[in-house]
């Protein structure tokens, strides 16, 4: 078996990779083939992959869902997916955590070289591919102002802390979805599409989202109230925002979003800025292959 293990090599990423040689010790004295590509940027790593396709056997991605993402809209204008293993690295892991993948670099190796593959869907806009969550309006707003220390040290809390000060800056998003004859219109703050149960390191997020159910789940808050913050914010971690009464939920094969206005609805997807509405998403069904513990 040949792995190929793809890390980023910027400043900052020392950690990523000492995972990776760490991985190459482990998998050459198992008598595995493995090369090391270091990458400085998106773009590079994006074009390493798209190039090099064909003679790559398994790619090993070391990192959180961001780098995930990268390795996924590589992916997007291809037609096959190689086997992909995963050693997280990331701040939250979402992908990671709904795949049963285990955090502790030792045992995410045990998994790539002894697990099982399985497909999961592959959701993406034109251009990007979304990996764990699209969020849009106040929620979105909530990602940005979170730095990265503050994400170490309170996880999932410290995009509570800032929300509440987000909410009191910014107003509803006029939206609407649209699928195939379908039309869904919304004045909402909170509107977040998943791939995947797990959500901001809450592994219960969305039991029903499985990885494989060729559908874009939809959670939208239709009515926000300021002082049900703490709440929302319980069902959320426990898997029971679907129970709410004031949010709407869509499962759709394929999505377009836009702004009803001329108003500016910023997108974040795993994270990350993305731009503005409008966005067209769409599904690959069971095109990714990852590697996951055998057990599973």
């Amino acid at each position: 078996m040949k792995y190929t293990v793809l890390y980023n090599q910027s400043a900052g990423n020392s950690d990523s990779e000492k995972r990776a040689k760490q991985f190459k010790n482990t998998a050459e004295n198992a008598q595995q083939t493995v090369e090391l590509i270091g990458t400085t940027s998106r773009e590079q790593a994006i074009d390493y992959v798209q190039k090099n396709i064909k003679n790559i056997e398994t790619l090993v991605v070391v990192g959180g869902d961001g780098s995930l993402n990268t390795v996924f809209s590589a992916l997007i204008s291809l037609d096959n997916s190689p086997v992909i293993g995963i050693l997280p690295g990331g701040t939250v892991n979402n992908f990671a955590r709904a795949m049963n993948i285990p955090l502790d670099s030792k045992a995410a190796t045990e998994v790539i070289l002894h697990g099982r593959v399985v497909n999961a869907d592959l959701l993406h806009t034109n251009q990007r591919a979304i990996v764990s969550s699209l969020t849009l309006g106040t929620i979105a707003e909530m990602a940005k102002g979170v730095r990265q220390e503050e994400k170490q040290r309170w996880g999932a809390l410290a995009y509570l802390f800032n929300g509440a000060k987000k909410i009191l800056t910014t107003k509803p998003a006029s939206i609407v979805v649209k699928s195939n004859h379908q039309r869904y219109q919304f004045s909402t703050r909170f509107l977040l599409v998943t791939t995947t149960s797990s959500i901001g390191g809450f592994t219960k997020f969305d039991p029903e989202v499985d990885i494989d159910d060729h559908q874009i789940h939809i959670t939208v808050l239709k009515r926000f109230s300021p002082w049900r913050l703490v709440g929302y914010f319980s069902y959320f971690i426990t898997g029971q925002i679907r129970k709410l009464n004031d949010a709407s939920y869509l499962k759709l094969e394929q999505a377009n979003i836009s702004s009803l206005d001329d108003e500016k609805v910023a997108v974040r997807i795993d994270g990350d800025e993305a731009g503005e509405l409008p966005v067209n998403l769409y599904v690959k069904k069971q095109f990714i292959k990852i590697i996951v513990p055998e057990s599973d």
